[in-house]
């Protein structure tokens, strides 16, 4: 793809494949723009449901009075793990990409609420349609060698 920033100089762009030789990762270029839309589904939504989840978590234990934390089973500890990720970065890519994560979060509670119907009319082959097809996702995201013990992230 060669896709780039007007005001990036043309040396930056030359050198930057060089520069990661030795990184063993491919650099794609995309504008600005093209980047903030990916990664604001792709990572910084993600985060923000992270945080969200874990302060729902943290809600619904001081409103019940459960020691709900220590309950935490493999979903709720994995999404520790993104939620412990540091608070001033993601507060500043939040801010900085505004824009692009308030989209993501509208179609988030937009397909949240479409599983909330469909569970609450107990509809079996709308809720099993949907978590059929999205679990095809982990099966390309293993297929793109993204989650191994050597992640490739599109180097081959």
């Amino acid at each position: 793809m060669a896709e780039s920033v007007k005001s990036t100089p043309e040396h930056a762009i030359i050198s930057a494949p060089a520069f990661t030789i030795g990184f063993a990762f491919k650099v794609i270029f995309m504008t600005a723009e093209k980047h903030d839309k990916i990664f604001s589904m792709t990572s910084h939504l993600p985060h923000l449901i992270a945080y969200n989840l874990v302060k729902s978590a943290q809600d619904f234990e001081k409103k019940q009075g459960y020691e709900l934390i220590k309950y935490s089973a493999g979903g709720l500890r994995d999404f520790s793990r993104i939620a412990a990720s540091n608070e001033i970065m993601w507060r500043d890519i939040f801010f900085n990409n505004k824009r692009n994560v308030s989209k993501g979060i509208d179609l988030f509670v937009k397909n949240l609420n479409e599983f909330k119907k469909d569970i609450n009319s107990k509809n079996d082959k709308s809720i099993l349609g949907k978590l059929t097809q999205t679990k095809k996702v982990r099966s390309k995201i293993i297929k793109l060698k993204q989650d191994i013990d050597k992640p490739d992230f599109g180097r081959n």
